[in-house]
């Protein structure tokens, strides 16, 4: 298939799963049938498009209300529990539903100290979720609230998850040293664990646009894939495609398979196969087949807010970075950080101007400043960190010196970028730069077919913008 019908096909797979008709099973099987025996791009679009809607409609479904009444047994933790308004929530597999239970008093500190995969015995009563919260709640497969009434004994959960856990337990023992902001940002870079964040600094990082800096994602498993690469470098090709993939599920459980992680583990998998069978192929279309993949897999991420903006972020920086970038004049690192900056801003705005009401004009200054310093916190996050918490004190004090200062330089930006007079891009402004985008280039197109060129589209002496 080619890279346009691959992305029809994710497109198609979205859609479906927005959609979620119920569609007969014979017929899907009819479909997916023919799609595969025919081996053409249309009739495999329309085959994952009914089967995406079908999959979806049966995930739409066993969100039913449950029955009211008081229940009990062995759950287990699928988040880190978190405080919120004085009390404790966490989300719970109890049986084969899951829940979003809430704690307090004693229930709360039992469960405040285990965290996501280990297994605990709750009681309580269980109830529909409000109406107000239950959309949001169903993007996470949450059908139902459970209000404890009495916790019990726990364990841990399986050896994969007990290691996750070892290494976020280590993590956050080498941050004690770290007060206030800086251990929430240092968690938050590495872990993407914004449980104690304060609300004032959340409110700096969202209003000067770095909140995304604070979410897991490629460029986090990028790094600890690096970090594992002189090991995997030592392996025979399918035993380094074995541990690779490893590495790679071992760092989603590690970062709670939030929605940005799953599909940057996703494209990470693709990549590595791709490479493995010696198929090298582009960004744009391992994007168009993770996000394919992870949705039939799990058809409710298509209302996940995240989701959408890390894929939207992920198609403008694929589609635009390098055509922006080659167009700016100045240094290198600075056009290439604001050509980034500026492409993932347009590549979310679909997503989050309608979520918002607007994108921060902030945003751009704020990234050029804060992003070359959360590359190497999240660096010296693992790796010092790390080391901090094998080591503890004094230790953990001394190599968490190069932490203060990074999150130190993160908080000023923010609350700089936030605190700038630049206003938002609302939904109409972006309306009318599109509007304007778009009659350039047909002018732009209209010219040429009319034999007219830029100066900087003629050969000879004149340079194009950008190239210095």
């Amino acid at each position: 298939m080619s890279d346009r019908a691959v992305f029809a096909l994710a497109v198609a797979v979205c859609a479906g799963a927005r959609l979620a008709w119920r569609v007969p099973w014979p017929v899907v099987a009819l479909v997916v049938v023919v799609a595969v025996a025919v081996r053409r791009s249309a009739p495999v679009v329309v085959g994952a498009f009914v089967l995406a809607c079908a999959l979806s409609a049966m995930a739409w479904a066993g969100l039913s209300s449950p029955l009211p009444g008081v229940v009990s047994g062995t759950a287990v933790l699928l988040t880190d529990p978190a405080d919120v308004h004085g009390a404790l929530r966490v989300e719970l597999r109890l049986g084969r539903r899951h829940v979003e239970a809430w704690a307090h008093g004693s229930g709360a500190s039992i469960l405040r100290a285990r965290l996501a995969g280990e297994r605990v015995w709750v009681r309580g009563r269980l109830r529909a979720p409000p109406g107000r919260v239950r959309a949001r709640l169903a993007a996470q497969h949450v059908g139902a609230r459970l209000e404890v009434l009495d916790v019990g004994g726990w364990r841990a959960g399986s050896l994969a998850g007990r290691a996750a856990n070892g290494v976020r337990r280590t993590l956050e023992r080498g941050a004690r040293p770290l007060h206030g902001d800086d251990r929430s940002l240092l968690l938050g870079v590495v872990l993407g664990d914004v449980r104690d964040e304060r609300p004032a600094l959340a409110d700096a990082f969202r209003r000067s646009g770095l909140s995304h800096l604070l979410v897991v994602s490629g460029e986090n498993l990028a790094f600890v894939l690096a970090l594992a690469g002189p090991l995997l470098r030592r392996l025979g090709l399918r035993t380094r495609f074995v541990a690779t993939l490893a590495v790679i599920a071992f760092f989603g459980l590690l970062t709670r398979w939030e929605p940005s992680v799953l599909r940057a583990s996703a494209m990470a998998a693709l990549a590595c196969t791709a490479s493995t069978v010696g198929r090298p192929t582009s960004r744009i279309r391992l994007l168009a087949l993770a996000v394919a993949a992870v949705v039939l897999v799990d058809p409710l991420l298509v209302d996940s807010l995240s989701f959408r903006l890390s894929v939207g972020a992920t198609v403008g920086i694929a589609l635009l970075a390098h055509p922006i970038a080659s167009r700016l004049r100045g240094p290198r690192w600075l056009a290439e950080s604001l050509a980034v900056t500026l492409a993932a801003q347009i590549g979310v705005a679909p997503v989050a101007l309608p979520a918002f009401g607007g994108l921060p004009l902030a945003a751009l200054p704020a990234n050029v400043l804060a992003v070359p310093a959360a590359a190497p916190l999240t660096a010296w996050g693992f790796v010092g960190g790390g080391l901090a918490g094998l080591l503890g004190p004094p230790f953990d004090g001394w190599l968490h010196a190069p932490t203060r200062a990074l999150a130190a330089w993160l908080a000023i930006v923010a609350r700089w970028g936030a605190a700038l007079p630049l206003g938002q891009v609302r939904p109409a402004h972006a309306a009318v730069l599109a509007a304007l985008v778009a009659a350039g280039w047909a002018a732009r197109r209209t010219l040429r077919s009319a034999g007219w060129s830029w100066p900087w589209d003629r050969t000879g002496s004149t340079s194009p913008p950008g190239r210095s």
